[in-house]
């Protein structure tokens, strides 16, 4: 199974959101630069606890994958992003943070039944 790069954020974001992103610290702009030379996909995950800055925080570990849709690369390893947040899936094992937080996953698919409406 590949590793998949992950993004941990303070904030629960679900399929079909847009995430805009400004990425500055080293580690993860090591990890876009790398998403951008492959599929353009990384993970994202809700902080438990701790800090979105300078690691060291818990990690949820079901989350949401999100696809760079657009990107502008401001010099210094310094990126805007716009991400569009696709299918759910499932944290199996944490790696080791080096070069940038990484996880295996397992998609988690919708289970089948009658969709909920705005009326419900």
């Amino acid at each position: 199974m590949t590793p998949t790069p992950m993004f941990p954020l303070e904030v629960a974001m679900l399929p079909g959101e847009q995430l805009p992103l400004r990425i500055f610290e080293p580690r993860y702009s090591a990890m876009i630069s790398d998403c951008l030379t492959g599929d353009r996909e990384f993970g994202v995950v809700l902080i438990a606890a701790g800090r979105e800055v300078g690691g060291g925080d818990m990690r949820s570990d079901v989350g949401a994958m999100a696809r760079i849709v657009e990107h502008t690369s401001q010099g210094g390893g310094r990126y805007r992003l716009r991400c569009e947040l696709g299918d759910r899936f499932r944290v199996t094992q944490w790696l080791d943070d080096a070069p940038y937080p990484r996880a295996e996953v397992r998609a988690w698919p919708d289970e089948p039944g009658t969709p909920v409406t705005g009326s419900d």
